[in-house]
């Protein structure tokens, strides 16, 4: 199943970077590898986002004001 990372700086309606990894570790890396390159910025929003059978699923997202959440 691929895994995908969202960044996105503004509201959610905001275009997003994107990147696609098929090795949930990889996808898993580069989302804290995200998080520490642009994590502190305002209105950041990194998302690691599962692509399954019943579509896509939100495993975790940061947000610079909430931190890491789980499945959000």
């Amino acid at each position: 199943m691929p895994f995908h990372i969202r960044l996105r700086f503004g509201p959610p309606s905001s275009t997003a970077v994107t990147g696609t990894w098929h090795s949930e570790a990889t996808a898993e890396r580069k989302f804290r590898g995200f998080i520490g390159r642009y994590g502190s910025q305002a209105d950041v929003r990194i998302e690691l986002v599962e692509d399954g059978p019943q579509g896509e699923h939100t495993v975790r997202s940061w947000t610079r004001e909430r931190g890491e959440v789980e499945g959000a």
